[in-house]
Order: structure tokens, then sequence, then C-alpha cells
């Protein structure tokens, strides 16, 4: 893969971020306006993006299965290791933990992979490339917030036994949903999950939409790269300060950049050669994939769960600008 069409493709991208990270030191984004970006990502645009590119995805023209079992090995171990230098590395709490857990595999596939390996492959790797990014969402998107709704459970369990016992100085916390309503209403009723079930349910059945509807949705779905990109660049002032002042320190966020842009890329390239062989393009696109720097969506999804956004921003930028020597590397030993 020649550095052209990486560049081409990745330097407007870094660009929105720098205007993002510019209009955060303007009047009109003080106060709730990031705020107010990350939930219109969140809520509206990234589900229209998912559902529209799910729905066309022609899952019918056929998929190799060893490259469905190589990428979810892949974002198994990368996620896994991150998880595990999280809890007994970096000591984090759970929460914190699995935020260095979604940074070390989670990578920017719907935002960059897909025109980046388009225009430098070929249409051949359009079908590789849109099952990778439903893979890498549905792996995410799903299991983050159910961990997260099942890490939340042991604090309110403390939080409960300590009023037991008599020991809180501060008043009672507001009663907490139960697991299983916690993760219904988490995973199963999030935008982003239904969105993706919608745009299953579609391609499987081969349903459509009339031209008006199918307008409005790529609409908005083109707002969802652009909007979680500025939205990045807003918060990312407040993480170069958290960096300064040791809130987001220099171990995690070492350890999350390299997870994804080395051990990640290594880990595939064992896997395609050695483990699951597949067709070239398949297995050149897992390898590009895994890769590629942290997604956009990470942060979107730690600012929802109000663990580790300062960390999601700065590993989001700092993968994105080291990956313009590190993704060439990973296209050559695949």
């Amino acid at each position: 893969m020649g550095s052209a069409p990486l560049l081409s493709t990745m330097i407007p991208l870094l660009a929105i971020v720098l205007i993002g990270y510019l209009a955060s030191h303007t009047r009109p984004f003080d106060g709730n306006a990031q705020k107010a970006v990350n939930d219109f990502v969140f809520y509206i645009a990234l589900p229209a993006l998912l559902f529209s590119a799910v729905a066309g995805s022609g899952l019918s023209e056929g998929i190799s299965w060893t490259f469905i079992a190589a990428n979810l090995a892949v974002l198994v171990l990368g996620s896994g290791i991150g998880l595990a230098a999280g809890t007994y590395l970096l000591r984090q709490p759970a929460p914190r933990a699995l935020t260095t857990a979604m940074l070390a595999g989670y990578g920017n596939v719907a935002y960059l992979g897909v025109p980046l390996l388009v225009t430098a492959v070929g249409p051949q790797a359009a079908l590789p490339v849109a099952l990778g990014q439903l893979l890498h969402n549905l792996f995410f998107m799903v299991l983050y917030p159910l961990c997260a709704a099942l890490a939340a459970q042991p604090t309110h369990t403390a939080q409960t036994a300590s009023l037991a016992r008599g020991e809180a100085t501060e008043p009672p916390p507001a009663p907490v949903k139960s697991t299983g309503r916690a993760i219904v209403r988490g995973v199963v009723l999030n935008p982003v999950s239904l969105s993706v079930v919608a745009g299953l349910l579609f391609a499987l059945f081969g349903l459509g939409l009339p031209s008006p509807a199918t307008a409005t949705i790529e609409m908005l779905a083109g707002a969802a790269a652009p909007g979680a990109l500025f939205s990045v660049g807003l918060t990312l002032r407040q993480a170069v300060s958290a960096l300064r002042e040791g809130s987001v320190g220099v171990p995690e966020l070492g350890c999350t950049v390299l997870v994804k842009l080395a051990v990640m890329p290594l880990i595939a390239v064992a896997l395609v050669t050695w483990v699951f062989p597949m067709p070239a393009v398949w297995a050149f696109t897992t390898v590009v994939m895994c890769g590629l720097p942290n997604a956009a969506t990470a942060y979107v999804l730690a600012q929802q769960k109000e663990s580790g956004a300062q960390q999601a921003a700065a590993s989001i930028v700092t993968t994105s600008a080291l990956s313009l020597i590190t993704l060439p590397l990973a296209a050559l030993i695949a």
C-alpha cells in the first residue's frame, strides 16, 4: 500500500480534530457545546451511519468465515491484553480498565478503514472492510456498555453495605436499577445497537426504504464522522491539560498506543498466516484494520459512561498521529 492513499485519507480527519480543538478556545463552544455535539453523534448521526453501512454491506455475496474467526480472535486478544494491563499493571478501577481495554482494541474502521482500504486495494475490498467494521462495532458497542453496566453493580452493592452499617457520610444515592434492567437499557435499547439490528434485518431480507427516507439517513450518516472527530477536537484541550496535570498518565496512554498500533497488527499477521488461512484481500484487510488508530466512537462511548473520556481523547489523537508511520509498516507485513 502506498503512502499517498493513506495520507490523502488521514490528513482531512486529523484536520477536523484540529478545527474542533481551535473551536474549543472560542466562546460559541463554551459550556454544554461539547455534550450537545457528542449526544447528536451518539443518538442520531452514528446510528444512521451504522444502519446505512450494515443494510448495504452485501452480506449475501459470500463471506470468508475464517476472516470472521480471525477478526474476533484479534479483538478478544487485543482488548484482553488491555484489560489485563489496566487491571494488574496500572491498577485501574474496573470501569477505567474497561476503557483501557476498549482503546487497546477499537480501531477507526468505519471512518478511516473503509475509505482507506477501498482506495488502496480497490472495490474487491468493499465487502471485507464493511464486514470488518460491522464486527468491530458490534464487539465494542455491545460488549463495552454491557461490561460497564456489570462493573457498576459492585460499586452500588458496596455503597448499599456501607449505608446498612451506618458508615455513609453523604445522603443515600438514588436507587440503581437491577443489573438486568441496566443491561437492557444500556445495551439492548441503545440507539447504536438498535440501528445495527435494524440494518442486519434490512440486509438479510433485502428490504428497502422510500427515497426520501434513504436520503435523510444518508445525510445524517454523513455527519457522523466529522461530528465525532470535531467532538474529539473539542475535548482535546481538556485532554492536554489532563496530561499535564497527571489525570491521564503516560503509562496508561502508552499502554493503549502500544497494543493498538503494534501488538494488534502483529497478532493479526500471525493468525492469518498460520491459524486462519483466507484469500489475500481478506488477509490484507484484517491486518490493516487491526493497525488502525482508535475510533472516535471510543471517545463517544467513554463519554456516555463517564469513564476515561479524557484518556480516550488523548489516545485517539496520539494513535491517529503515530499511525501515519505505523500503518504503512502494518501494510508491509500483511
